[in-house]
């Protein structure tokens, strides 16, 4: 993060006098509920594939969100000893939006774009406030580089949801795998296994060969990382005896 995207105590954002800060807060946070329902619904409009999470209300999770991420900023610019440093992002909510993504299997990039167009609407709104109140251009201008700062940390906490999800997902995974690994090479059965071994497989997507070779591997130093593999292959280093499949 570079030094110029901060609200520095010498910035002009800090010269305005205080009574028109106060305004501007006042004004801003008093919009905030119906900017945030217009920033929603042109996300609904532009990204009609993301889902709507409404909370245990019946309110969408995600206008929640946008309405609390306006709030903490604004109030942030509105602090009276004009600490410097950038507002912080609510981490629940958005921890949870970038958790969705991962658990749904889908990448970060349209969550990111939706959260680049609310700071552009944002912006759009703040600016006319500023006008209305007379603010030089000049500390306006440096309302746009601390929203796009204050950006970064809304998607730091999405990233840290969404790796959190992908953590899980793969202690699942790697859970279900051994489950599947303990079926095929048991030595007894109680039945016909097949109908077990295929339920298994498909949990974790593994396609169930005709045949397999299953190996009992040397167990590699604590700090080794396991080798990449094929999607065909199941590989168990973890295991008291490690193993692949």
């Amino acid at each position: 993060m570079t030094a110029s995207r901060t609200l520095t105590a010498r910035s002009a954002w800090h010269a305005v006098p205080r009574h028109q800060v106060r305004r501007f807060a006042e004004i801003a946070l008093a919009e905030a509920p119906a900017l945030a329902v217009e920033i929603m619904g042109e996300i609904r409009r532009e990204y009609p594939h993301l889902p709507v999470v409404l909370d245990d209300s019946g309110e969408p999770m995600a206008l929640i969100g946008i309405r609390r991420a306006i709030e903490a900023f604004v109030r942030h610019l509105a602090q009276g000893d004009r600490t410097v440093g950038r507002p912080t992002a609510p981490p629940d909510v958005f921890q949870d939006f970038g958790r969705g993504e991962g658990l749904n299997g889908r990448s970060l990039d349209a969550l990111q774009a939706t959260y680049r167009m609310g700071v552009r609407m944002a912006w759009r709104r703040f600016a006319e406030i500023g006008q209305r109140l007379d603010i030089p251009p000049p500390a306006m201008y440096e309302l746009v580089d601390a929203g796009y700062e204050y950006l970064d940390g809304l998607v730091d906490q999405s990233v840290r949801g969404y790796a959190e999800a992908a953590a899980r997902q793969a202690g699942e995974r790697l859970r279900l795998q051994r489950r599947l690994m303990d079926l095929m090479l048991a030595e007894h059965h109680r039945g016909d296994p097949s109908d077990a071994l295929d339920e298994r497989a498909a949990r974790i997507g593994w396609p169930v060969p005709e045949r397999v070779a299953a190996g009992v591997l040397v167990r590699p130093a604590r700090e080794a990382v396991a080798p990449a593999v094929g999607q065909g292959v199941l590989l168990d280093m973890e295991h008291e005896r490690p193993r692949m499949v």
